[in-house]
């Protein structure tokens, strides 16, 4: 067992899920980027290459840099709310949100 996957376990985190939420956030994201930012090879390439789900997250602000300049913020805004949803529970940097 790698020491992450103990460590969310301690935690109480089900490990189970986080490579479906990972993929399925990836998917989404670049999605996003080739239908408003096609031409954006270096983003697509980070997309792509992530390695886990927190780089995903710390991903979607150069994300929403990439829309706003070719859509306008409003577009971006709501373009990164959504990608924000599909993390569900799993966002890096604080503490995870319950549901209620």
């Amino acid at each position: 067992m790698r020491i992450r996957n103990s460590f969310w376990a301690m935690l109480g985190q089900d490990i189970s899920s986080t490579p479906d939420t990972f993929a399925r956030v990836r998917r989404a994201m670049l999605a996003l980027l080739e239908e408003y930012c096609p031409d954006n090879a270096e983003l697509r390439h980070k997309l792509t290459f992530a390695i886990d789900i927190d780089a995903l997250w710390y991903l979607r602000s150069n994300l929403m840099i990439a829309l706003a300049a070719r859509q306008g913020e409003t577009v971006a805004r709501d373009c990164i709310s959504r990608i924000t949803f599909l993390f569900q529970e799993r966002q890096p940097g604080g503490a995870m949100r319950k549901r209620p």
